[in-house]
């Protein structure tokens, strides 16, 4: 177990959540700000997993599965991750379409933000958003992200919003 809240637990990915894993991956609607918008298939939730299994064991962290605690139910993830090319670590969430606008992300996001920031000497936190999806800014802000910058990446613009650790731990007293 990695967080536990009022509604949720989240833990390390497991191969046993490839087929729940897999159904959100393939939701074009639930994927259409992330990376290029292109569903997975389910080599690559599998290959994924692995990966999230690897990153648990050297850093302690990254991309986790998100379950409600009154029923059990997967209903998402959320992370921070580094992606491959990149120099900064970043908050990731996704949630199937039924459970937004519940809270679910932000809820998930604090924890993990805790989580993380307590296990690691990471001084920022980012989170890349496609400038359309403003459901997605709106979690990061009441987190207290700032807006840092926007840039052009392959696939469009990209904003970026930035939380230190400083003001996570002013926002938590």
């Amino acid at each position: 177990m990695i967080c536990l809240t009022e509604r949720l637990y989240v833990r390390q990915f497991e191969m046993t959540d490839l087929d729940v894993f897999a159904v959100l991956c393939a939701d074009a609607v639930v994927l259409r700000y992330v990376g290029d918008g292109t569903p997975l298939a389910r080599s690559e939730v599998a290959n994924w997993i692995q990966i999230c299994e690897q990153k648990y064991a050297t850093r302690g962290y990254g991309t986790s599965a998100v379950f409600t605690r009154s029923d059990d139910r997967f209903i998402g993830y959320c992370g921070v991750v580094r992606a491959p090319n990149n120099d900064f670590d970043e908050l990731v969430y996704v949630f199937h379409s039924a459970v937004w606008g519940q809270g679910f992300a932000t809820e998930a996001a604090a924890a993990m933000l805790d989580y993380v920031f307590s296990m690691s000497a990471l001084a920022d936190i980012y989170a890349t958003i496609d400038p359309l999806n403003t459901a997605s800014i709106g979690v990061v802000k009441k987190l207290g992200f700032e807006y840092d910058r926007e840039e052009m990446d392959d696939l469009g613009p990209v904003a970026f919003y930035r939380l230190s650790r400083i003001q996570w731990l002013r926002l938590r007293v």
